[in-house]
């Protein structure tokens, strides 16, 4: 009897044994201010950038920069094919030399119709034609005449300078192409005024606000640091990556930080640390959201209130509750209970 008795009486304590044994638990140590942590690439920009076009139409004659030149105020940057240009000009004025040899044979004609009607020879209908010929003659002399002043301002707009030092961005005219008034021909960039453009995914922008400070660094060997201040949001994310862009200001910036260069920018340092912990480490309700924390030593688990901030992605900040250095629960929270004795941890 007791042979039999003996395995059974073992089989009945061995689920005791195994529920009494400490379970692993998936944790996460708080680290304070985790953004500093992450780099964003960017590119240098400059601050002012202008695009240039002719004020008047033509055949692009030459076209002697392309993008990556470097060009002093006042350089010519491309001309219109001027042989083009003064051939509108003779135009204008054979156009205008003939509306005024027209104008004076109705001048002539008017002043004939009003001698003869004097004379009661010819009819009133005579004379109000001939005035009406006069009138169209001298109107058309006028249209001549600012057509031929259109010809000449369009002769002087045939060259197209640079306003400022810069540098070409890109060019979007070549020679031999017919560009109406107003088409893009290329982009200069002011050398005065730099700025790092970086794309931020959009959750980051709750730790931003204009004034915030970035560290930079071009991505050469030996680059200098440099600190950056945030100038602009754009309120508009990217369709595809749902990122937002911000433009960062800096100040006089070595010749390695040319415009087009890469560089890494990190947050600087805030006023006070920024703790995250996954969105699936909260319980309680949204009115007393807590965390599982887990005491060292003993391994207990304890359940503390917290105070959330913003969201991170699929991270939520935490303004008060924990410490850097907390061990947190961050996997099966909804089935820890108070004082529960945890093993060892996993890292989440």
């Amino acid at each position: 009897m007791n042979r039999w008795l003996l395995p059974v009486l073992l089989a009945l304590a061995l689920p005791t044994f195994a529920q009494q044994a400490p379970r692993p638990v998936v944790s996460e140590i708080v680290t304070a201010d985790p953004t500093r942590q992450r780099s964003f690439t960017g590119v240098i920009a400059a601050e002012t950038s202008t695009v240039l076009a002719f004020q008047t139409a033509g055949r692009i004659a030459t076209l002697p920069v392309s993008a990556g030149d470097r060009v002093k105020a006042g350089q010519v940057l491309a001309t219109l094919d001027q042989i083009t240009l003064q051939e509108d000009v003779d135009a204008a004025e054979a156009a205008l030399t003939a509306a005024r040899t027209a104008a004076d044979v109705a001048a002539q004609s008017l002043t004939r119709a009003q001698e003869l009607a004097r004379r009661g020879v010819a009819s009133t209908e005579t004379l109000q034609n001939a005035q009406r010929g006069s009138d169209a003659a001298a109107a058309q002399v006028q249209s001549a005449a600012a057509g031929l002043a259109r010809a000449r301002d369009a002769a002087g707009f045939g060259t197209l300078t640079a306003p400022n030092d810069g540098v070409v961005l890109s060019v979007q005219g070549q020679a031999g192409a017919v560009v109406s008034a107003g088409t893009p021909v290329l982009t200069l960039a002011s050398l005065t005024g730099r700025e790092a453009v970086l794309d931020v995914p959009a959750e980051f922008l709750s730790l931003l606000s204009p004034g915030q400070k970035f560290t930079l660094r071009a991505r050469m060997p030996n680059a200098p640091t440099l600190t950056g201040t945030l100038r602009l949001i754009e309120p508009v994310a990217d369709a595809s990556t749902r990122s937002r862009r911000i433009r960062v200001t800096l100040p006089e910036a070595p010749e390695i930080y040319r415009i087009g260069a890469l560089i890494s920018a990190e947050l600087a340092a805030t006023p006070a640390p920024v703790m995250t912990v996954p969105a699936a480490a909260i319980t309680g309700t949204d009115q007393a959201p807590m965390v599982w924390r887990i005491a060292p030593g003993e391994r207990t688990a304890h359940q503390v209130a917290v105070t959330l901030g913003g969201r991170l992605g699929d991270r939520v900040i935490i303004t008060s509750g924990v410490a850097p250095g907390d061990e947190v629960a961050v996997k099966g929270v909804h089935s820890l209970t108070e004082g529960q004795v945890l093993g060892e941890r996993i890292a989440g």
